[in-house]
């Protein structure tokens, strides 16, 4: 009874790999503000962390794990900004909001911007990362004088 038993278990380890992802929290949804906004097509890090809550510190885990007043997280997108310390900065990638079919057709305008917007159902997009809606990427955004935003379905770069 006992070998068939660890030979299941055995089974069951051999057949569910273990990884970083698993063992520790997305950094990204567990921690507001913690991760920036970004287009899609930011790098993968798939790594594990040390976030410290009173500077919102991003840096690599060592073998010697995390420091006292930080903790272990998993972050899927960032990049390594500085080798020698470790420090990351984690990505938190959005969806374009012309996939999603919120843009306006393009016309010509002046002082369009790249950034995170955030659209009501059905209703308006605003500037920033909090609302009642969805977070989406605008490639080309323009600030409009009741305070929403017009993201303009540009060719991208």
């Amino acid at each position: 009874m006992h070998r068939t038993v660890f030979t299941l278990l055995t089974l069951a380890l051999i057949a569910v790999p273990l990884t970083a992802d698993a063992e520790y929290r997305y950094l990204c949804t567990s921690v507001p503000g913690a991760c920036q906004y970004s287009p899609a097509n930011v790098p993968k890090l798939l790594s594990d962390v040390c976030y410290n809550p009173s500077n919102n510190a991003v840096r690599l885990k060592d073998a010697a794990g995390c420091m006292p007043g930080t903790k272990a997280f998993t972050v899927i997108y960032g990049e390594v900004v500085d080798p020698q310390t470790g420090d990351v900065s984690a990505f938190a990638p959005l969806e374009d909001a012309c996939l999603a079919g919120v843009c306006a057709e393009y016309v010509a305008h002046e002082g369009g911007v790249a950034d995170t917007i955030c659209c009501e159902n059905g209703g308006p997009c605003w500037p920033g990362g909090t609302c009642g809606g969805i977070l989406y990427w605008c490639f080309d955004g323009v600030s409009n004088l009741d305070g929403t935003v017009t993201c303009f379905n540009a060719e991208q770069l």
